[in-house]
């Protein structure tokens, strides 16, 4: 398997893959994604950005996430406290796989990948995703790949206003104890 960045061409089996996702959180009564986001505008965006990664093996794309560095407007404000205040973080969204490889941990290794490359970042402190509070799988897995829960973030600054998602954020491991809360601790 190979993380790389995505490309253009890889636009048609990105949109396959998210409207993937979007079925199966339609099938298990979760209003993510049921809406017009994700949709293709922002997809092409995250793409000319230099921000969409894929998981691909035998030229077939398995997964795909955005990776955005930066600020995040969405996280400005959180119910809850984050683990770091203002450490360089880079926020992860829009993470589906494809439904013909579901039940393989892709999500996992997706993370994985991701975190081995942005470790290599020195710059980076932390990563900060969010996700539906029903969205039980994606908190698994997301809880699983080291992320602590940090409270809840509303995704008014995404044109969803009263629509409040649980954060969670990950240190990574060039994390600086001066960066970090008081009430946390670097392990």
């Amino acid at each position: 398997m190979l993380l790389r960045q995505a490309t253009m061409a890889d636009l048609p089996q990105i949109e396959s893959i998210i409207r993937d996702g979007r079925e199966l959180l339609a099938a298990q009564d979760i209003d993510q994604w049921q809406g017009a986001y994700p949709n293709t505008a922002v997809l092409v965006d995250d793409i000319h950005q230099g921000w969409t990664v894929v998981l691909e093996e035998d030229n077939e794309i398995l997964g795909t996430a955005a990776l955005i560095p930066g600020e995040d407007p969405t996280y400005k404000q959180i119910e809850g406290q984050w683990l770091t205040e203002q450490a360089p973080y880079l926020a992860i969204h829009r993470v589906a796989v494809s439904s013909h490889h579901h039940g393989r941990g892709l999500a996992g290794e997706l993370f994985q990948r991701l975190f081995t490359q942005i470790d290599h970042a020195a710059s980076i402190e932390s990563i900060r995703i969010d996700t539906h509070p029903h969205n039980m799988a994606m908190q698994h897995v997301i809880k699983k790949n080291g992320f602590t829960e940090t409270g809840q973030i509303d995704l008014a600054a995404a044109g969803m206003p009263g629509t409040k998602d649980f954060a969670y954020e990950r240190l990574t491991v060039n994390a600086k104890p001066a960066h970090v809360t008081a009430t946390q601790t670097i392990k």
